[in-house]
């Protein structure tokens, strides 16, 4: 039975992550560190080298009209427009991205919320675009 309870919570409450912008460093537009201020962003993963990344935000379901994060993989820097943030970071804070989220594919989406400070939680599965 303990077991049972146990399984039951660690797949409960494994299903949505975490991402903390304290703890990891990404950069917008040419060199500020992103700060963020809204309590929702639609999250998107995504590389540049693979597909332009207005191609990729038209296809993204934003009904709510939240400001969109757009962390590019191969790590090009745009300048925000448009309601969309592009992020970028150093090579282990996107691993760690992809790691923690549990990324098998590019594109994708999701949407964050925040639990206190700079730390989000995932809020919906993860949906490939």
């Amino acid at each position: 039975m303990t077991a049972a309870t146990f399984a039951y919570y660690n797949h409960k409450f494994s299903r949505f992550n975490f991402i903390d912008f304290g703890e990891w460093i990404f950069y917008s537009g040419e060199s500020e560190i992103f700060a963020p201020k809204e309590e929702a962003y639609i999250m998107i993963v995504f590389s540049s080298l693979q597909e332009d990344a207005s191609d990729v935000i038209k296809r993204v379901r934003n009904v709510k009209n939240l400001p969109i994060i757009a962390i590019d993989l191969a790590q090009n820097r745009k300048p925000s427009e448009n309601g969309v943030i592009f992020i970028t970071a150093g090579i282990n804070a996107l691993l760690s991205v992809v790691h923690r989220f549990h990324i098998t594919h590019s594109p994708c989406v999701l949407l964050i919320e925040r639990q206190s400070g700079a730390r989000y939680k995932q809020a919906t599965f993860i949906e490939r675009l």
